[in-house]
Formats: C-alpha cells, sequence, structure tokens
C-alpha cells in the first residue's frame, strides 16, 4: 500500500509532468511529449509504457495488479498518462482500448465520480462506434 505522503508526490509530480506538456503542445514538440510521458510511467509507476501498450486488453489490469503491484491510485495515474498519449495518436486503436480499459476498471472500483474521466470515456467510446 502506498503511503499517503507518496500519493500527494505522485500527484504533484503529475502536475509538473503535465505542465511540461502543455508548454510541448504549444510549441509543437510530439517527441518531447512522448519522451515526458515514457519518463514518467518509467520513474513513478516503475513500467515501459510500450510494453504495456503491448499487453492484450483482456490481460491489461491483470498483469499491472500482479506484476506491478497497482492500486487504484497508480491506475488514475495511468489514466492520465495513456489520455494524453492518445491525445497524441488518435487514431492508435490499441492505445484507445487500453485507455479505456484502464478506465472502465477505475470507474468500477473507485467510489469517487470524475466529471473529467467519465467525459474521456464517452469521447473515447464514441471514437470506437
Amino acid at each position: 500500500m502506498i503511503r499517503k505522503d507518496y500519493i500527494q508526490r505522485y500527484f504533484d509530480e503529475m502536475a509538473k509532468m503535465l505542465a511540461k506538456i502543455l508548454f510541448f503542445k504549444k510549441n509543437n514538440e510530439p517527441d518531447k511529449i512522448q519522451e515526458t510521458l515514457n519518463d514518467f510511467a518509467n520513474d513513478f509507476l516503475e513500467i515501459n509504457l510500450k510494453n504495456i501498450l503491448e499487453t492484450p486488453k483482456d490481460k491489461l489490469i491483470d498483469t499491472l495488479k500482479t506484476k506491478h503491484d497497482f492500486d487504484l491510485t497508480k491506475f488514475k495515474l495511468l489514466e492520465e498518462l495513456l489520455f494524453q498519449k492518445f491525445l497524441l495518436t488518435p487514431t492508435d486503436i490499441s492505445l484507445r482500448n487500453s485507455t479505456l480499459e484502464v478506465i472502465n476498471y477505475i470507474v468500477k472500483n473507485d467510489s469517487d465520480f470524475s466529471v473529467e474521466r467519465h467525459q474521456r470515456f464517452q469521447e473515447l467510446s464514441k471514437l470506437s462506434n
């Protein structure tokens, strides 16, 4: 279980990462955005995004929980990473499906409702039709 001070640190670092991404978006630097997302995944979630995205969507959640000791906090951080990555490559069907899988898991297991998560889910679901 992650201690509370680590949870706050994760979200503080996520905010810094999102600020960097916004800066890179304004400067049209998609490679730096990808690098930032990958670095955050390696440093704070201890995963390789490329490897995770190669995991079949029906095994993704179990793989993250068993092999990478993911809890709900880490799933929420991963949701943000995947969605930001999806914004860079909106035609990547595998990425969209993995992002939806993570969002579905969070929705089913989190007692807090998130309007933003619901909007993301709607947007991604619409694209799958």
